[in-house]
């Protein structure tokens, strides 16, 4: 069975940019928990919603489809800008789409600037092993 949540993970954790600014273990899934150190840069992997049947064929599912939320915080608004657009790169490459909505604003109480952009993808026909 494949995980597209790792897929992402990993496609992340190859960047240059990326990996010069966010290590491996400040990438997390669905929240950053409460002992991160929020004074550095992190990125945040989130599901929009369950993984859904996106098409079928003779009664049977076809493809899959996706939809994430991925949202980048630091404390410098241009390096939240530049990994961004990495993180946007890189999700152009396995394909997803980008939805309309999520953030771009600064937080004052936690001195953060975040970038949180939603992506969308269905999978290829017949690649359903999800």
């Amino acid at each position: 069975m494949k995980d597209m949540m790792m897929e992402i993970y990993t496609a992340l954790c190859a960047d240059q940019l990326i990996s010069e600014n966010v290590t491996k273990e400040r990438i997390k899934f669905y929240e950053a928990p409460e002992t991160l150190d929020v004074s550095k840069p992190f990125i945040i992997i989130d599901a929009l919603s369950p993984q859904t049947s996106a098409n079928f064929a003779a009664n049977k599912v076809v493809s899959k489809q996706f939809s994430y939320q991925i949202n980048v915080e630091t404390p410098d608004r241009i390096l939240t800008k530049r990994i961004s657009r990495s993180v946007s790169y890189i999700m152009r490459n396995l394909d997803f789409g980008q939805l309309n909505g999520g953030l771009d604003t600064y937080f004052k109480e936690t001195k953060r600037y975040v970038d949180a952009r939603r992506y969308r993808k269905n999978t290829r026909t017949h690649d359903t092993d999800y």
